[in-house]
């Protein structure tokens, strides 16, 4: 059995499927202060990591220790629920039928996503996705989007009594932070450009495996299902031509 870990964002629901500025309602109702969406970089990032550098952006240099922060932090979700109440998100192409093969073969898939654990329920819920993830690690646990692989493993183990090896795991996202938290937390990198970062800037990363979008599911299942024995530098698989003796997956 293999750990498959999805991000949410640009990999199970288009990335620009939700127009509310969230972040400027949250930190108006919060902490009164006003902020633009283009202050902060967000790509990859978890919730608790943009909140923090928003507000350090407006004079708070320590966040974390203002009280008002949890509250705001949790209270995304409802400001995505109110406002994505009378619209259906979009899903990524054909990215449910991979969740749904890789949940008919009994592999444990979750989530390892920047998303507070309430937003990323309602937006998945709202897409009819949230009833495929068996656990999940999300952005209101730490800044440190890394550490979030630690968090999925253990909830893995505590959920089916499996340790999961890292060797085994697989975070499949669609930003340069996906790969790096994969590799930081040692484990496999899956990157699909269906995100806003072009797949040249992807390959620059090196995940262990590159993908333009989600349309060849046989060629995904076959990354999943190799030999976990085999070192991860052997299975490094590139978009032309970045590696001229690996495979090629468009």
């Amino acid at each position: 059995m293999k750990l498959i870990l999805f991000d949410i964002d640009g990999i199970l629901i288009q990335p620009t499927a939700v127009k509310v500025d969230y972040w400027k309602t949250i930190i108006k109702k919060h902490f009164g202060l006003e902020v633009e969406k283009k202050e902060v970089y967000r790509s990859g990032k978890t919730d608790r990591e943009i909140l923090i550098e928003f507000l350090q952006q407006k004079g708070i240099n320590e966040p974390e220790k203002d009280e008002r922060f949890l509250p705001a932090l949790s209270d995304i979700g409802n400001i995505i629920s109110e406002a994505i109440k009378d619209i259906k998100l979009e899903k990524v192409p054909n990215v449910e039928k991979l969740v749904k093969r890789l949940s008919k073969e009994k592999q444990m898939i979750g989530l390892l996503t920047g998303n507070t654990q309430e937003k990323a329920e309602v937006k998945l819920k709202n897409a009819n996705l949230w009833k495929y993830f068996k656990i999940g690690a999300f952005g209101d646990k730490t800044k440190e989007r890394s550490e979030l692989v630690k968090i999925a493993l253990n909830e893995a183990k505590e959920k089916t009594g499996i340790q999961f090896k890292k060797e085994d795991t697989y975070i499949i996202g669609d930003s340069i932070r996906d790969i790096q938290c994969a590799k930081k937390g040692g484990v496999n990198s899956i990157a699909i450009a269906t995100g806003p970062e072009s797949i040249e800037d992807l390959k620059k990363e090196k995940p262990n495996y590159i993908f333009k979008d989600f349309s060849n599911t046989e060629k995904i299942m076959s990354v999943l299902k190799w030999n976990t024995h085999q070192k991860l530098q052997n299975r490094v698989l590139w978009t032309p031509c970045a590696n001229p003796g690996g495979r090629i997956y468009a």
